[in-house]
């Protein structure tokens, strides 16, 4: 935040008045504002401020990342430690997804440190967030919240989920039967575990669009390239479904929907 005095007569001197924001940092933190003036010579000057924030307890890492491929036992540990001489008393108050996570507090070392131990529970493809609450007996740090943010990844997955041509003239759409212009779109198969992966076949629903197929890195990932056949296409919403046939006994066919809109 910033407050600072618009004009300066001659001669005169003005105040800039930084203001840093601290709630949520610990640690070095360093800021800088830049400032934009009429003087010739100096039209833009930069102003920087560093600081060391001391938090009352420090949190190694600040947030719960979970990330993994379903199946997996997917948790993160965050430790907390004491910055003060005072020893420190901390309790699992509530976690806001319990349909999603579970969490375990430990005392690692008495009145100075705890581990949290944060632990998936979801057992499909599922992106979430969320946060847990921890209390202490700290006045000035009275209460801890931990975000968590979940991302839980199918063994095998197609990216994207969708694929659009957004909307395209009738005349593009002739211009394209000529000079065969039409742009490619990709569809990326990706095996998160293993390295055996294979796609068997593609083929498209409604035959509205046509696909190539190109292995980018042998048993992990495969790149599909998805074009509109132009004279199939009608004016109105297309959309045609890409399915893709693959040797994972788990996902054995991916389906991704096509679109396009002719006007």
């Amino acid at each position: 935040m910033a407050r600072y005095d618009r004009t300066i007569p001659p001669g005169g001197e003005g105040k800039i008045t930084l203001e840093m924001r601290t709630k949520g940092y610990e640690g070095k933190m360093n800021k800088s504002a830049r400032v934009t003036t009429n003087d010739p010579k100096n039209p833009q000057v930069t102003i920087s401020m560093k600081g060391n924030i001391w938090t009352p307890i420090h949190l190694k890492p600040r947030y719960a990342q979970l990330k993994g491929v379903v199946g997996d036992e997917i948790q993160q540990v965050v430790h907390l430690q004491a910055e003060k001489e005072t020893p420190l008393t901390v309790k699992l108050e509530s976690i806001s997804v319990p349909d999603k996570v579970t969490a375990a507090l430990e005392e690692t070392e008495k009145g100075r440190s705890y581990k949290l131990t944060v632990k998936n529970r979801v057992k499909e493809e599922a992106t979430y967030g969320g946060h847990i609450k921890l209390s202490t007996n700290y006045p000035e740090k009275p209460e801890v919240v931990i975000r968590i943010s979940g991302n839980v990844r199918a063994i095998v997955e197609a990216r994207p989920k969708g694929l659009s041509f957004g909307r395209l003239s009738q005349d593009r759409v002739a211009q394209a039967k000529t000079k065969d212009r039409f742009a490619r779109r990709p569809v990326t198969v990706v095996l998160n575990k293993g390295n055996d992966l294979k796609v068997t076949k593609v083929e498209l629903e409604k035959s509205l669009f046509k696909a190539d197929v190109k292995e980018l890195t042998p048993g992990r990932t495969v790149r599909i390239f998805v074009e509109p056949v132009s004279e199939r296409l009608k004016k109105g919403l297309n959309v045609d479904s890409l399915k893709i046939y693959t040797n994972q006994k788990d996902v054995e066919l991916l389906e991704v929907p096509v679109r396009i809109d002719i006007f």
